[in-house]
């Protein structure tokens, strides 16, 4: 297996660029021993008669044959891709860095420090990759048609939702007509950005939901525009970024709502050039996996695009596989299957191939446990020495899993599968903005205490869920620093978190930059998940109550009040809640009449089953009317206990079952003559 260094010196000496440009964008290549990632694949060198790689199955595949897959596919991108064109005619904006299997799968998030601490050879902390990837050949993949033949149920789920979407076709692109570079939500952006056309891409990636990139017809991950041209015909300059389509910036955070944003979250971007790295030359496209016109990494499909927004092909060698490289229609004619679909977890051809049964050799938490290694996170949490990935202040997508995990809920036995119906993941229509699951299980299931409470709730809250302040929306799907503040609850945030338990504080965040750093989102990386003093995740109030987001059901589905959002809500102005301590101070209001009631509770029964206890000489009648009364009394206390909300999940209902208790006591005390 080459190493990156390696992979840096044949790039210089094809393209006859110098070694210090080069390897200045990737990544400190004179760091990397030669010897120490040389590959052990034997495996890999046996060819048959056909020149077809034989795989033996007696031979484990590990992390290492998986990146050492690479490197004949990185040469052949070396030798064809336009980037190095642009460059050797000096019409290339920006520096490159090689984004290879080694930095995503090895690299990232300290994997080399977790290993050599564990003893380990190298270690994957955040990204994972399938039993088997785009530079397998032979294949067993049949597609998902094939697998709808004999379960069409699951199938007709599948594929509706947003998982058999994520990957697809300009045709495919039913909601712009196919026609990629139509302006959308009443932006100036469109799909493909600037210089790019439908003929240089292989597939585009993403949903409405919430943004749009491109994969180009080598198989690279778009991270640049051209300006002045176009790249079908090597015209014009290729720049840094200005490539991914971003929904929420075109049509929600325009000019106009950014200002409303700035004036309670002070340095909020208004203006184009106030977007810093995620700026572009369109209001409504960012700068992703790219640094606008000075950086952007050069990243194979392989090494990326595959792991999650995964797409298989039918060729019969690799070498078939190389030569359909740059030729979008021998890509695309030889693809047998776009976006997560059945083999992704049921293995390549499941049970058509004589198995009993399709099995699963992989599941949801490949690509939604996405982990971050800190050495310092084993002292609150010893069991939990890992936090979610973050890509800038506000926790990635795919880290559902990764924050699950330091939940009571992982700890009790709970997986993706006991609420998630894995089929249908999309329950409602995949074009909106927001996403309503197919759920097995929902809250009210396991927590029928909480459950009585909020059905007396009454007012607005009774309209909502429990997901609706227990789950927000939080994550988000993108490196835009520029507009997440997560000390404000916002402004790009598309998935749901599940970390469940709210921590009612005045000023404890959820989310924070390293100890000693500014909470500036724009300038400080690094940010993470806090934790509680049981070493577990928490939502702080501001998340919980007073998010911004345009992908959140309970803010922005029809009939929906906005929370409690200072640019959403539909509530009184009084109740746009802008910092955490407004929250804080309606909180309390609800919780301090419950809590100095159960303490009133548990004084009054103290008392009470003293007095029973030591009065021998009361009659029986009155003994067991006080016994009554106190019982009464404590399965109020329990249930309060059991709640756990104190006045949250339903305050007058709350209030209500304390004064109830109250009053027992009162008679009780009467009845045993207790003053």
């Amino acid at each position: 297996m080459k190493t990156r260094w390696l992979k840096v010196t044949v790039a210089c000496l094809l393209f006859g660029g110098s070694f210090a440009s080069l390897g200045a964008a990737s990544k400190r290549p004179e760091q990397f021993d030669v010897n120490k990632y040389q590959s052990k694949i034997q495996n890999e060198k046996r060819l048959n008669a056909m020149g077809i790689r034989e795989i033996d199955p007696n031979t484990p595949r590990t992390l290492e044959n998986y990146v050492g897959d690479a490197d004949g596919f990185l040469e052949i991108l070396f030798e064809r891709h336009p980037m190095f064109h642009y460059e050797r005619e000096g019409r290339l904006v920006g520096q490159y860095r090689i984004s290879d299997r080694m930095e995503e799968f090895v690299e990232m998030n300290s994997g080399p420090k977790f290993a050599k601490k564990k003893g380990l050879e190298r270690a994957a902390i955040t990204y994972r990759l399938g039993m088997e990837s785009i530079l397998d050949y032979p294949n067993k993949f049949v597609g998902p048609d094939k697998c709808g033949e004999c379960h069409p149920a699951q199938y007709e789920q599948w594929e509706r939702s947003r998982h058999a979407k994520s990957v697809r076709f300009p045709e495919q692109m039913l909601e712009v007509d196919g026609d990629l570079k139509r302006p959308l939500y009443g932006s100036s952006a469109s799909i493909l950005p600037l210089g790019i056309q439908e003929d240089d891409i292989y597939a585009v990636i993403g949903t409405p939901r919430t943004k749009y990139g491109f994969i180009d017809r080598w198989l690279v991950r778009g991270t640049y525009h051209v300006q002045d041209g176009n790249l079908s015909d090597l015209s014009g300059k290729m720049v840094a970024g200005g490539n991914q389509f971003s929904r929420v910036w075109a049509q929600h955070i325009t000019p106009e709502t950014a200002k409303k944003i700035a004036e309670f979250s002070p340095g909020f971007p208004t203006k184009m050039e106030d977007f810093g790295r995620s700026q572009s030359t369109v209001w409504g496209t960012n700068s992703y996996g790219a640094n606008y016109a000075k950086s952007m990494a050069f990243q194979p499909a392989s090494s990326y695009c595959e792991v999650c927004h995964s797409f298989k092909f039918d060729f019969k060698s690799r070498q078939e596989f190389f030569d359909a490289i740059g030729d979008k229609d021998m890509l695309r004619e030889h693809t047998i299957s776009r976006g997560i679909s059945c083999e992704e977890c049921h293995g390549a051809g499941a049970h058509l191939y004589g198995a009993r049964g399709a099995g699963m050799p992989s599941n949801c938490e490949r690509c939604h446990q996405r982990f971050a290694f800190h050495e310092d996170e084993a002292e609150p949490n010893p069991r939990k020495p890992f936090n979610a990935y973050f890509k800038s202040s506000c926790p990635s997508c795919g880290t559902e899993g990764a924050q699950m995990y330091s939940s009571l809920h992982y700890d009790k036995g709970m997986r993706c599968t006991t609420c998630h119906d894995p089929h249908e993941v999309t329950a409602n229509d995949w074009r909106d903005e927001y996403t309503l699951v197919g759920l097995k299980q929902t809250c009210q299931d396991c927590h029928p205490t909480q459950t009585e409470f909020f059905a007396e709730m009454g007012g607005a809250h009774s309209k909502d869920n429990c997901t609706g302040c227990h789950m927000p929306v939080m994550m988000s799907c993108e490196n835009f620093a520029a507009v997440q503040n997560p000390d404000k609850g916002g402004f790009d945030n598309v998935r749901t978190s599940h970390i469940w338990k709210i921590d009612v504080s005045k000023d404890r965040k959820s989310i924070n930059p390293p100890a000693g750093k500014d909470r500036d989102p724009m300038n400080v990386k690094g940010w993470r998940f806090d934790r509680d003093e049981n070493g577990r995740f928490f939502v702080d109030l501001m998340w919980s109550c007073g998010r911004t987001t345009w992908a959140d059901p309970n803010l922005v589905k029809p009939g929906a009040s906005g929370c409690h959002s200072p640019i959403q809500s539909t509530l009184p102005k009084d109740l746009h809640f802008t910092d955490q301590a407004m929250i804080y101070e309606k909180v309390m209001e609800w919780q301090t009449p419950v809590k100095n009631g159960y303490e009133e509770i548990k004084k009054g029964l103290k008392e009470v089953n003293k007095a029973i206890a030591n009065n021998v000489s009361l009659d029986v009648d009155k003994k067991s009317q006080a016994i009554f009364l106190a019982k009464e009394a404590n399965e109020v206390k329990k249930k309060l206990e059991k709640d756990g909300g104190w006045g949250i999940h339903g305050p007058q209902y709350s209030k209500k079952i304390v004064d109830e208790a109250l009053v027992y006591l009162e008679q009780a005390k009467n009845i045993l003559g207790i003053k």
